[in-house]
């Protein structure tokens, strides 16, 4: 992998870290009833939306998206169960689990 290629790898790494990092704050917000965490939410998807914008400069837009979502979900998803203790379902990891296949086929392809 040269350097530039793996650039792009460590600004999908910084917006998938950035968009869990948002989702979190919101959590936190209570619905935006702490403003502050609100606002921190929501400066943390611009900026994962623009580290994305530079991962998308060396990885097609297909690969890029599906692994800014799918990874985002994924650690979300653990991440509420560390922090809330919320539990998937049998359905819930069923579709995390096809969201890795998702993501795996797409890389593939």
């Amino acid at each position: 992998m040269q350097n530039a290629e793996l650039s792009h790898y460590v600004f999908m790494a910084i917006a998938i870290a950035l968009e869990v990092a948002a989702n979190l704050f919101i959590k936190y917000s209570d619905g935006f009833r702490k403003r502050a965490i609100g606002v921190m939410g929501i400066v943390s998807i611009l900026a994962s939306f623009t580290a994305l914008s530079q991962a998308v400069k060396g990885i097609d837009l297909s690969i890029a998206y599906a692994l800014w979502g799918g990874t985002g979900i994924i650690f979300t998803a653990s991440a509420g169960r560390v922090l809330f203790k919320q539990r998937l379902s049998r359905m819930g990891w069923s579709g995390i689990l096809v969201i890795v296949l998702g993501m795996i086929t797409l890389k593939l392809s």
